[in-house]
């Protein structure tokens, strides 16, 4: 690939042909001007208990599966193994009636991962470790505000039976650009405060020069910057 006179790797390898030239572009001036995050592929993952409706559900899957870079991650943890059957006969029964089920069956064969866990606390953990971008609480009501307080990493939590994905996509309210690839563990989602610059003031007078220069003259002195030491000492 190519972009102006630099050459681009194959970062489609990636992030998918659609995404492969603007992640790379930002990447390139990254430091020389403001960017954003440099997401990756979409993910989700939806933790379940036995109260999920499977088709539902299977719907949620084949719609991040249906994307299109070939990319996207799916995961899927739940409390129930026989509503893991269950999801897997919806998933059969949708999967033809769509126009991409070529590329949703590739995601769902290739890059998605389910696991049963022993409880929902169990899931959480499991959720921490991968960050998801988007995930999917599809549990009662009563766990709904626990679940979301013990979540620490992921980009967007959808909370209840009735908050599919699709809402955060095209309708609702928050940030729909969220970090992936696990740097949920350390990124937050884009927001309007990341396009703002900010400075720090600091002002000291002579007093509170005065009680500031013990520390400032032990640090100079440990790290051997006198220079450092007396630009505040000969203030006094």
């Amino acid at each position: 690939m190519a972009y102006g006179t630099k050459t681009i790797p194959a970062v489609d390898k990636i992030y998918g042909p659609g995404n492969a030239y603007v992640m790379e572009a930002k990447r390139q001036v990254l430091g020389t001007v403001g960017i954003d995050l440099l997401p990756g592929p979409s993910e989700v993952m939806i933790i379940a208990d036995a109260g999920a409706n499977p088709r539902h559900v299977a719907a949620d899957l084949l719609a991040q599966a249906e994307h299109g870079s070939g990319k996207e991650i799916i995961y899927f943890a739940t409390t129930s193994k026989s509503l893991l059957g269950k999801i897997e006969k919806a998933i059969a029964k949708q999967l033809p009636t769509l126009r991409h089920a070529d590329k949703c069956a590739k995601i769902l064969n290739g890059r998605c991962l389910a696991v049963t866990c022993k409880t929902l606390a169990q899931a959480v953990k499991v959720a921490n470790y991968i960050a998801p971008e988007h995930l999917e609480l599809q549990v009662a009501a009563a766990s709904i505000e626990p679940l979301s307080q013990q979540i620490t990493t992921a980009g967007a939590i959808l909370q209840g039976y009735m908050t599919p994905t699709v809402l955060g996509d095209f309708t609702a309210g928050p940030s729909h650009t969220l970090p992936t690839g696990r740097a949920g563990r350390f990124f937050s989602g884009l927001q309007a405060t990341d396009f703002m610059r900010r400075s720090s003031t600091v002002r000291y007078d002579a007093k509170s020069l005065a009680k500031a220069s013990p520390v400032v003259e032990t640090f100079a002195r440990l790290e051997q910057l006198d220079a450092h030491g007396k630009s505040l000492t000969i203030r006094l």
